[in-house]
């Protein structure tokens, strides 16, 4: 039975990294949509409109906290264990390649 429950472990593992994956990939989706919509703003000429600056407001607000989430695991090197892994590397804090 030490193989079943080895196997499940591994299979857990494997979960947590595609969906800490997926999250930082949708994350940085989101953050550069918030920051295309402010572009577009300063484009289309409505950025000292009402409206314009309420939408700027709202869309740094939300660039900050999806890219900031990004960049809090690049921090903490949860971005690096998850790029290891799926480049096939090790994907044990203490290893170095």
């Amino acid at each position: 039975m030490a193989n079943h429950d080895e196997a499940v472990q591994t299979m857990r593992g494997e979960g947590h990294m595609l969906q800490a994956g997926i999250l930082l990939a949708v994350c940085l989706l989101i953050g550069f949509i918030a920051l295309a919509v402010c572009v577009w703003v300063a484009i289309s000429g409505q950025l000292f409109t009402m409206d314009g600056l309420l939408i700027i407001a709202i869309s740094l607000t939300v660039a900050a906290f999806f890219v900031g989430n990004f960049a809090w695991s690049v921090y903490t090197g949860e971005a690096r264990e998850i790029f290891n892994h799926v480049r096939g590397g090790s994907n044990k804090p203490g290893t170095e390649e």
